[in-house]
């Protein structure tokens, strides 16, 4: 069966259960969604019986075994989810999958949940035969530029209706966190009703939200958006960050950088490099594009100046740390929003 995104999946339940589940992702929150509309349709139908394994350290797979050929004294109809939190059953584990998916019981649905895959796993045979024998949901994560549509469909579900600035500032309070958004338009529903909601509106009952990885500033450089480098850097700095942590996601960035650099000069493909630093296919095209559109030698600067912020940050050097790491962010968002023809500039 071809791969389902969330929005997808209340659609397919409607038309009955398959025997097989694999929900996959990126975004907690809509894999958990996923997981309760399903337990509210397996319920619907008759799955009175719920039956949950955690496969960690030391699971036995016998145990998923004896879940789909025991009788249960309680119900003709059960549920089994197991839990597959680093998506990585190993070997017995994988072939134990691989035989449930090819004889699902009957009158057993099992939900496989895990987090993300990267692209090696999701050519692996036990996912394979997982996708094969039932449904796989996959949520991708919501990029910046698809949070305000996923709002707005969001705040509808709920009664809400809202204009362009409202979501535009749900968005921004609530960037990067897509728990904190679902939290803030229960909390709109609850206050306003249904019906239109403002900005001010947004404004009086939402709190700023926005919960930052660095991986999120990598992308704001990448992506040359010096406004959102700004914000994350001081929402980081708010947080107590560890600078040491910022500092080595943004070297890391110059490395790729480099590397590209250095193919593209060579005539060679950055494939390699995607490969070696596992970038995701969704940031491919952005480093690419900074990577070729510099000039030589740019990237390679602040790749040795990374190396003066972390002796700033170990007190080898004068400075502050923040405040070198921030700059260093800029000049790198800078670079980049030239590469891509965007306009970009300081803060006011």
């Amino acid at each position: 069966m071809a791969e389902l995104r969330p929005e997808q999946l209340s659609g397919h339940l409607r038309k009955g259960l398959a025997p097989v589940y694999l929900l996959t992702g990126e975004e907690p929150l809509l894999v958990e969604e996923a997981l309760a509309e399903i337990r509210a349709a397996a319920r619907r139908d008759g799955y009175d019986e719920r039956e949950v394994l955690h496969a960690d350290s030391g699971f036995e797979w016998g145990r998923l075994r004896e879940a789909a050929q025991s009788l249960s004294l309680f119900s003709a109809r059960r549920l089994v989810e197991l839990r597959l939190p680093d998506a990585k059953p190993g070997r017995e584990g994988g072939s134990a999958l691989q035989e449930y998916a090819s004889r699902p019981p009957e009158d057993t649905v099992l939900v496989v949940v895990c987090g993300r895959l990267d692209p090696r796993q999701r050519k692996t045979a036990w996912v394979r035969a997982l996708a094969g024998a039932g449904v796989h949901m996959h949520a991708w994560p919501v990029l910046p530029g698809q949070l305000p549509g996923w709002l707005a469909r969001r705040l509808k579900a709920r009664g809400l209706e809202a204009d362009r600035d409202a979501v535009g500032l749900l968005a921004e309070r609530a960037e990067g966190n897509l728990l904190a958004a679902a939290q803030e338009i229960e909390k709109l529903a609850l206050i306003c009703g249904e019906g239109r909601v403002s900005e001010a509106e947004v404004r009086d009952a939402v709190g700023d939200s926005a919960r930052f990885v660095t991986f999120d500033l990598a992308r704001a450089v990448a992506g040359g958006d010096v406004a959102r480098v700004w914000r994350i850097c001081d929402a980081l700095r708010e947080e107590d960050e560890e600078p040491v942590l910022t500092l080595g996601v943004l070297a890391r960035t110059l490395r790729v950088l480099v590397e590209l650099q250095a193919a593209h000069a060579e005539g060679g493909s950055p494939d390699a490099a995607f490969r070696r630093h596992r970038i995701r296919k969704s940031e491919q095209a952005a480093l690419w594009q900074a990577a070729v559109r510099v000039p030589a030698g740019h990237w390679q600067r602040l790749l040795v100046e990374a190396g003066r912020v972390d002796r700033v940050i170990k007190g080898a050097a004068r400075g502050r740390a923040w405040d070198e790491l921030l700059q260093l962010a800029i000049d790198m968002a800078r670079l980049a929003g030239r590469a891509a023809g965007a306009g970009s500039g300081r803060r006011t």
